[in-house]
């Protein structure tokens, strides 16, 4: 379910007439962009108040001073869960590589992977709906997420986000 194509590999770059460094996301349909100090606000948030060592993995690199473009190899993809939430949270603009447009974060359209964004969004009327979390005493695995579209309907980003 997960949409990325290149899962390991930050980059970051200046932009012409942008004096803060941007951090740039690819997957395999989309690039999506970030400015370095949002980037850097929310994974201190994730390092520092919840203790979560792959944001701190994901820190050091990010946060070294200069202005010239480094690629920073994540050794895992945790940080695709941090585009999700800059995105929910505005901070974005992506181009999708299927039609060649550039959106930013408010324009792009939410979807759901699996039985929904959340354990407890659980559709009803999905096979194995909320009476299957509670009536069955046979309870197979169930699995969601989250991802988001462009305004023309092409998968940007899709990641897994809870399991039962």
């Amino acid at each position: 379910m997960n949409e990325m194509a290149h899962p390991t590999t930050l980059h970051t770059e200046n932009l012409i007439g942008n004096p803060m460094r941007t951090v740039i996301f690819k997957t395999e349909n989309a690039v999506f962009q970030f400015d370095r100090k949002d980037v850097e606000t929310r994974v201190e948030k994730l390092a520092n108040e919840y203790g979560i060592n792959e944001a701190r993995t994901i820190l050091k690199p990010i946060s070294v001073p200069g202005d010239e473009p480094k690629t920073i190899q994540v050794k895992n993809n945790y940080f695709a869960y941090i585009v999700l939430d800059l995105i929910a949270a505005g901070k974005s603009s992506v181009t999708c590589e299927i039609c060649g447009k550039m959106y930013e974060a408010t324009q792009l359209r939410p979807i759901s992977v699996g039985h929904g964004k959340s354990p407890f969004d659980v559709n009803p009327g999905t096979k194995g709906g909320i009476k299957s979390l509670f009536y069955k005493k046979k309870q197979t695995a169930m699995f969601g997420g989250k991802g988001y579209k462009c305004p023309a309907g092409h998968k940007l980003i899709s990641m897994i986000t809870w399991r039962t």
